[in-house]
């Protein structure tokens, strides 16, 4: 069965109000999840934008909800110590009664880094990082002691209660924006599901997900054992008249051209209620089990509602 989820960018501006709007409405609304990126903020300059912390955000999502899953697309393994976040998401799976999937990533936002006061690694560097953070904080999920001895963490008969609500703990999400072999691998022999993000042509996306199931041979583990998600750019248009129209104005507000303009939304679901229902059950055929779907910001409820009304009944 695939699940349909809505992303949340906190830093885009949004305030306590519009996201409980939003994960209410998609709780009532055939939505299993609501996902929340973790950023400090939309550019260095946005001096008054509101950009809320992803756990906090969750928080109160988690408040506002009764049924909806919450999850991060995806926590920053830099921006917090992974004993640490073990010890929140424990935490949040409890409050929530266990709602919650812990999405980890490698990092990448530099500019982050740099006004934070966060050493910028190599990427390479980076991933080693995150691959110790997932053990680190499996360990403390799992063992009644935790002990860990990694060249960038250590943990020496950590205590750490409660233990997650659901068991053994909530599902690991490796999430990556460009699906390259490192963290495809590393998805396959560390986590429970892998998120692909933000815009994969059918073609891309079938290649992806036959590497997984090669790795997944590779580690001894079933190929469906890896829950897979794809996170899409989406607008839908009343008619194609109505996306014309649009994708005119912007191209001309940013400077395209009309054949930029299409190449950038190749692989997004920017699309009429047609081409999406299509879209949505052509890469359902590839594996997806859950779409998760940032929609414009301030056309969310809106563009949920079409969803669910026009689309999701006739896939």
């Amino acid at each position: 069965m695939t699940d349909f989820g809505l992303q949340i960018e906190p830093q885009f501006g949004f305030n306590f109000e519009q996201i409980k709007e939003m994960v209410q409405f998609a709780e009532k609304n055939q939505f299993s999840h609501a996902w929340f990126s973790d950023h400090f903020m939309m550019t260095p300059d946005s001096t008054e934008t509101l950009a809320y912390e992803c756990f906090t955000a969750m928080m109160a999502a988690v408040s506002y909800t009764e049924k909806l899953r919450i999850g991060a697309l995806v926590f920053c393994n830099n921006y917090r110590h992974p004993s640490v976040l073990a010890k929140q998401i424990a935490s949040l799976d409890h409050y929530s009664k266990g709602r919650i999937e812990f999405g980890y990533g490698g990092g990448w936002k530099q500019a982050e880094y740099n006004q934070y006061g966060i050493e910028f690694p190599t990427t390479g560097i980076r991933l080693k990082q995150m691959v110790e953070g997932i053990e680190v904080i499996r360990n403390l999920w799992t063992q009644e002691r935790a002990n860990y001895q990694g060249d960038y963490y250590q943990l020496n008969n950590a205590v750490s209660f409660p233990k997650p609500f659901q068991k053994p703990y909530p599902p690991i999400f490796v999430g990556t924006m460009y699906g390259r072999p490192k963290m495809l691998n590393i998805a396959a022999k560390y986590a429970d599901g892998i998120n692909l993000a933000w815009a994969y042509t059918p073609e891309d996306f079938e290649d992806k997900m036959r590497q997984l199931d090669e790795l997944c041979e590779k580690y001894d583990r079933k190929p469906d054992s890896l829950r897979r998600t794809y996170g899409v750019w989406s607008r839908i248009y009343e008619s194609d008249e109505e996306k014309k129209k649009v994708w005119k104005e912007v191209a001309e507000k940013r400077g395209f051209s009309p054949e930029e303009i299409e190449k950038r939304y190749k692989g997004s679901m920017h699309g009429t209620i047609e081409e999406i229902r299509e879209w949505l059950k052509a890469y359902s055929k590839l594996g997806v089990e859950q779409f998760i779907f940032m929609f414009p910001q301030n056309k969310e409820i809106e563009q949920m509602k079409i969803l669910t009304e026009e689309i999701i009944p006739k896939v």
